[in-house]
């Protein structure tokens, strides 16, 4: 499975890298991947292929690997622990809520008071979201549909900011509520890249606790583990992964339910493995729903949240129709 996924990935690199508006032959595209990293075995490429691959394509292909690894391993987690398959940090309102933050830190301070922002509100949201997940008389199914709810209302609230704000300063609402990865630089990949590898380190160092707790709750704790303590780590872990993800490239659903829902029943359960696939999963989703949003209409390009949409979608309405909680 894994290598697979590799091999789907290298496929995929390769042709972010040499398509577009500006077509470059892949063996100059690894020339200048190879010089950049002292090599210079495969010769010599010309200047509009360096700034071309190097300055716009390469940050943008690495943002899309970073931020689809992020959203899956997320995605992975919170179905684990909460025991529900249709479980997505987006769909949970979470993005959505980083997505208030965001906006507020991009007109403060750009992109990386963005990533602040997204932060700061993902963590506050995770919290809100477990807060509806305490209450006995929500099930599983009326927790996501709740989430979905809560999502809408803080989506209203990205709205409003974003025609409040300075608009030379905030990117437009579709940037916010659909994503987009043509705005990715190499500053903006190294903000987010540090914030996501951190957070995702800490879900990793969850991932035992994670598979006693799904099990079911009462068992983990039965068996040591102080459940409390690991869903508030985990919360904001995940707030710290979906709050980068947003202030970068903004809100990109259906990664963290489709990638762990199908790398699950491939690989099983155990969450440290999970965890890994999942988000090589969500990598090689990321880049190629990428590929598709800017070849489709080229020149247009559509934002990469509606290619996941499009294929999460009808994933989501599946999965709530043959639930029988509601």
């Amino acid at each position: 499975m894994t290598g697979v996924l590799a091999a789907l990935f290298g496929a995929a690199a390769i042709a972010t890298l040499t398509t577009g508006a500006v077509a470059v032959p892949p063996l100059e595209a690894l020339a200048v991947v190879a010089r950049k990293a002292g090599l210079g075995a495969l010769g010599e490429p010309g200047r509009q292929a360096e700034a071309v691959v190097w300055g716009i394509r390469m940050p943008r292909l690495l943002t899309a690997c970073t931020v689809g690894a992020g959203l899956a391993a997320t995605g992975a987690v919170l179905q684990g622990m909460l025991r529900n398959e249709m479980a997505d940090p987006q769909l949970l309102g979470i993005g959505p809520g980083a997505g208030i933050g965001a906006v507020i830190g991009s007109a403060a301070g750009g992109v990386q008071g963005a990533i602040a922002g997204g932060i700061v509100s993902g963590v506050v949201t995770g919290f809100v979201v477990r807060r509806l997940g305490s209450r006995v008389t929500i099930d599983r199914t009326r927790l996501i549909l709740s989430g979905v709810a809560l999502g809408a209302a803080l989506s209203a609230w990205v709205g409003f900011l974003v025609f409040a704000a300075d608009r030379s300063r905030v990117p437009p609402i579709e940037f916010w509520l659909l994503g987009s990865l043509s705005g990715s630089t190499w500053r903006s990949f190294g903000t987010a890249a540090v914030m996501i590898g951190a957070g995702a380190l800490v879900l990793l160092g969850t991932s035992r606790s994670l598979d006693l707790m799904s099990l079911g709750h009462s068992e983990a704790r039965h068996l040591g583990v102080d459940t409390d303590l690991v869903a508030t780590i985990v919360l904001i872990a995940v707030g710290i992964v979906v709050g980068a993800t947003v202030g970068a490239v903004g809100v990109v659903a259906f990664v963290g339910l489709l990638v762990p829902y199908w790398i699950r029943r491939l690989v099983g359960p155990a969450h440290r493995r999970l965890m890994g696939v999942s988000a090589l999963g969500g990598a090689v989703l990321l880049v190629l729903s990428d590929l598709v949003a800017r070849l489709t209409l080229e020149p247009v390009e559509i934002p990469v949240g509606l290619v996941t949409s499009a294929l999460g979608g009808p994933l989501f309405l599946w999965l709530i129709s043959r639930t029988r909680d509601v």
